[in-house]
């Protein structure tokens, strides 16, 4: 068993929890994509995904210093800088900044994805789990993200947090 001091109780739920949710269903994909376009040549593909998944993973960066978790259910903004270290953010939007230029030269863009690929890899480094998360999009990955999931239920649901998955997602057919 590994023992970590957690300042509290509540934000280390979030930040694992809704975290990880985040990782499997925004920010894999997100980089997939990233992947293919820069594979592509498909430039503004590149720059879109680039966005949303640096956005994704600044969320979840900040829900490890206290920033709430989204309720899918209500369809409100969030604010994906909230709680995110100033270097954290400075770093992610560079790399939005860098996907936007390689539309003009594309020259680096294997060592820009392998850097991105780093940045994304510490946020999930981060939530503390120990291996890699499951890959929604293989085969046996919905089955391993339904199971971390209910690992966490419990707990997001005794202290009041909002549903990790959207209600659409989990109602009975």
């Amino acid at each position: 068993m590994t023992v970590r001091p957690t300042r509290d109780l509540r934000t280390h739920v979030t930040h694992v929890s809704h975290g990880a949710v985040i990782t499997m269903v925004v920010t894999q994909s997100a980089l997939e994509d990233v992947g293919g376009g820069v594979r592509a040549g498909q430039w503004r593909l590149v720059a879109a995904q680039t966005r949303h998944l640096v956005q994704s993973c600044l969320y979840v960066r900040g829900l490890a210093n206290g920033g709430e978790p989204y309720l899918y259910e209500d369809g409100g903004a969030v604010d994906p800088c909230a709680r995110v270290p100033d270097d954290v953010r400075v770093e992610g939007l560079r790399f939005v900044h860098e996907a936007n230029a390689l539309a003009a030269d594309p020259t680096g863009a294997g060592e820009w994805l392998g850097r991105l690929r780093d940045w994304v890899a510490v946020a999930q480094e981060e939530l503390g789990l120990h291996g890699e998360l499951p890959e929604l999009r293989s085969p046996n990955g919905m089955f391993g993200g339904l199971r971390l999931v209910r690992g966490w239920q419990e707990a997001v649901d005794e202290l009041g947090l909002p549903a990790m998955l959207p209600s659409e997602w989990i109602k009975p057919l």
